[in-house]
């Protein structure tokens, strides 16, 4: 991938294929049916430029994106069941970022077990892999 802008950046993240994913939604969902579980969506980016100055060309964006992987609602099935589908989709999103554009020397990412919220007070099972460009 290219210098990014944050819309292509968040377009190519959220057009990652990912085993075991049900369905890809383009945004964050307000909420979700357990049908569509496992269910990917994207986080809007942040992001950072450098100052532009006599000795640092600068102009250089740098973005952060969240990819989150909704996996099933924490008072559904079993605390060992849905670590271990945690682990495991956590092993399958490095996997993909591995196979992208996105897997090249500029790119990092962090991935991480946690529990979101979505639809008021559920409480979900959910991979977030936060990927960066690192320009800066």
């Amino acid at each position: 991938m290219t210098d990014p802008t944050y819309t292509t950046f968040a377009a190519a993240l959220a057009a990652l294929s990912i085993t075991g994913v049900t369905r890809a939604v383009t945004e964050p969902p307000r909420q979700v049916s357990t049908a569509d579980l496992p269910l990917q969506f994207v986080r809007l980016p942040t992001g950072e430029e450098s100052a532009r100055t006599r000795d640092h060309p600068g102009g250089w964006l740098s973005i952060t994106c969240e990819l989150v992987i909704v996996l099933e609602p924490v008072q559904q099935g079993t605390q060992p069941v849905n670590y271990a589908a945690t682990l495991a989709m956590m092993d399958a999103v490095s996997v993909a970022l591995r196979a992208t554009d996105l897997a090249n020397s500029r790119n990092r990412w962090t991935i991480r077990g946690d529990w979101i919220y979505l639809g008021g007070e559920t409480v979900y099972w959910a991979v977030v892999a936060s990927v960066s460009n690192n320009h800066l």
